[in-house]
């Protein structure tokens, strides 16, 4: 039988194979296999799991239990007296939010408020990058990462256009067509900020305040700002607006407007993946969610 070290190196290069960076996910299994060699353990048990894990805070606890499961789940096909570590009957594992899909005046109330934002190029910058995010599905750090290079008009000539994405979450570049009002908005914008900043500090096509790009703990902090405004801040019931919950909203509506349209479901899923960036459908399955 090989051993833990081998097999986690199998397993984290398979994973790779398929798009995924793993960067926490390999330093914690490395820990976690270098703590059993020292230990003088060959087989992955529950009680040995969770005392490796106790050693972290608590919300460390549960992230790092789950990179253990998930290699545990590997390690049993070749080692059966495997032990896949669970939490009173239930796995361990990270849960994810609850998202929160948009209706139409839900996301024009956001863009107004985005609108409402000080000083104008910040106004400007949220409100096309939030509609960006509202047409396309992207993920803030692809609309984030965008440089004006990466905004092209298709040849076509009917003003519509493409959007280059390149360095996604799995390492996937890929082409998102913008309808020709969608880079309207985005030419008026540039506009604006070239208006206001005639020297660049950036190549990044939404910027902030200082005209540098907008940084990632800028995007949240100014969503909060804005969500606050229009009271989706959440509640005791309702789950607080999220960034991410443009993609989804944009993912479910896709999904319903071509269910409508008398769409196969199946036969659109590859195509959504694509468009979404994913590994493939079964991740964007989840979105039905």
């Amino acid at each position: 039988m090989n051993g833990l070290r081998e097999l986690m190196d199998s397993y984290l290069a398979t994973r790779r194979a398929l798009g995924f960076k793993l960067a926490a996910p390999d330093k914690a299994l490395d820990d976690f296999v270098t703590w059993m060699e020292e230990a003088g353990e060959p087989t992955i048990r529950r009680d040995l799991a969770t005392a490796w894990a106790s050693r972290f805070s608590r919300g460390t606890v549960l992230e790092y239990l789950n990179y253990v499961r998930q290699f545990a789940e590997h390690v049993a096909w070749f080692d059966p007296a495997t032990e896949v570590p669970i939490l009173d009957g239930c796995p361990y594992g990270a849960h994810r939010p609850r998202p929160l899909i948009f209706t139409s005046a839900q996301i024009e109330t956001l863009l107004a408020a985005a609108g409402r934002l000080s000083p104008q190029v910040r106004a400007a910058s949220w409100q096309t990058l939030l509609g960006l995010l509202t047409v396309t599905g992207m993920r803030i750090s692809e609309a984030r990462n965008l440089d004006d290079d990466d905004i092209t008009l298709d040849e076509s000539g009917d003003g519509s256009g493409w959007a280059r994405v390149t360095d996604t979450k799995f390492g996937k570049s890929r082409l998102v067509p913008l309808h020709a009002t969608t880079m309207t908005a985005i030419h008026r914008y540039q506009r604006l900020r070239d208006q206001i900043f005639p020297n660049p500090k950036t190549t990044a096509v939404f910027v902030a305040r200082r005209g540098t790009r907008i940084a990632r703990s800028t995007a949240g902090n100014t969503f909060r700002e804005i969500r606050e405004a229009v009271g989706l801040a959440g509640g005791p019931t309702e789950p607080a607006a999220r960034l991410h919950d443009f993609r989804h909203t944009f993912a479910t509506t896709t999904l319903i407007g071509h269910i409508r349209a008398g769409g196969d479901v199946d036969a659109m899923m590859p195509v959504l993946s694509a468009f979404l960036g994913h590994v493939g459908p079964e991740a964007t399955y989840w979105y039905l969610s």
